[in-house]
């Protein structure tokens, strides 16, 4: 193949073969609808008898003695223009090069709407977006781009040639959770001309589509099971997530220490002084339009709490009372006496004798006095 190439070029070269005589500048246009536009044809003959343009706008006849004719509208309004430059050789031959010119628009207006709906929409259910685009050209330079946010979805693109202006939808399919609630959708027109098309590329943008979501309840953490003290209080508290915002109720067994409050979006049952009557399962349920959740909470009561507390302290007290019992009965004792003799050792091993208790002298054993 590249062989054939180059023998045919050099045969071209070799009768002599003249390169196309027309040059444009530049070689295609791209202009907005209603602006001006202005483009340059040339020649390298001189061997010629004259050059012009034929177009239904701005079309010039023909021009002897010039080697560049201008081809200039200043209100471009023709979408299906075509101008061609001409030259008129000696030889009578007349060549000629059309000029691409692609006229755009931007569109007049964009906005997006929720088919077949109104009002909020329901977590986990399909909903059908459109965008709608009125009035652009050309079809095959649109790209139409759907964003949540900040955030890019999706691009939409058209085969079809069109070189009028024309209206078009777009659709993005979408199925919304919790989190979406609030979100703002939006779509935007953008035309994609290529790069002799102006930068960046002209885009039009709907205004935000908002959105509500609604969905059921979600409670959020608790105990599924609590431990009370009895004659302790404990509080059961209950809050759930939800749009509409759920209405909460609970379920047990009435009882005169136990009662309700509500706290914003929390529902508490409050029980004082708690006993074995008031064990058992708090049902707590949250309703809206959208469903309903259940969460249930199982109460037990343990031996103690206060009660014990006062017969503890009880027993310490008495066990102090005793004591200070006995280190007072011990002190007394020790104040009234009580003496041991203890024997000390003689020498010789002389008894010990009765003493007189009337005069000085010896004694006899029956206690008198003996003579000396």
């Amino acid at each position: 193949m590249i062989s054939l190439m180059l023998g045919l070029l050099m045969l071209m070269l070799l009768h002599g073969v003249v390169t196309f005589p027309l040059e444009l500048n530049p070689p295609r246009v791209v202009v907005r609808y209603r602006d001006s536009v202005s483009v340059n044809c040339s020649t390298s003959s001189t061997d010629h008898d004259g050059m012009g343009w034929e177009a239904t706008f701005g079309g010039k006849s023909l021009e002897q003695d010039v080697n560049v004719v201008t081809w200039t509208v200043e209100n471009l309004t023709d979408w299906t223009i075509e101008p061609k430059c001409y030259i008129n050789l000696n030889d009578g031959k007349q060549p000629s090069i059309v000029l691409p010119v692609i006229l755009y628009k931007t569109p007049d207006r964009v906005s997006i709407s929720v088919l077949s709906h109104s009002g909020p929409m329901v977590e986990g259910t399909q909903y059908q977006l459109q965008c709608d685009i009125q009035n652009i050209a050309p079809l095959q330079n649109l790209v139409v781009k759907w964003y949540k946010g900040n955030e890019p979805l999706d691009n939409v693109t058209y085969s079809n040639v069109s070189k009028r202006p024309e209206d078009v939808s777009a659709t993005l399919m979408i199925s919304p959770n919790r989190n979406d609630d609030g979100a703002q959708y939006r779509c935007r027109a953008e035309l994609d001309l290529g790069p002799e098309g102006p930068q960046p590329h002209p885009t039009v943008t709907s205004e935000p589509l908002n959105i509500t979501v609604h969905y059921a309840p979600k409670f959020l953490l608790g105990n599924d099971t609590v431990e009370v003290s009895a004659g302790s209080d404990v509080s059961l508290n209950c809050s759930a997530e939800g749009n509409p915002p759920p209405e909460m109720k609970w379920n047990y067994t009435a009882a005169r220490n136990v009662k309700l409050s509500t706290e914003g979006r929390q529902r508490t049952v409050r029980i004082t002084t708690a006993t074995s009557t008031n064990a058992g399962i708090y049902i707590c349920t949250a309703t809206n339009i959208v469903g309903t959740a259940t969460r249930t909470t199982t109460l037990l009561t343990m031996k103690g709490g206060s009660s014990s507390i006062i017969y503890t302290f009880l027993v310490i007290v008495v066990f102090l009372v005793v004591l200070v019992v006995l280190i007072v009965f011990c002190r007394r004792k020790k104040r009234q006496g009580h003496y041991d003799f203890i024997p000390v050792n003689q020498p010789n091993n002389i008894p010990m004798m009765p003493m007189s208790t009337t005069g000085e002298g010896n004694h006899d054993p029956e206690g008198y006095p003996t003579k000396v």
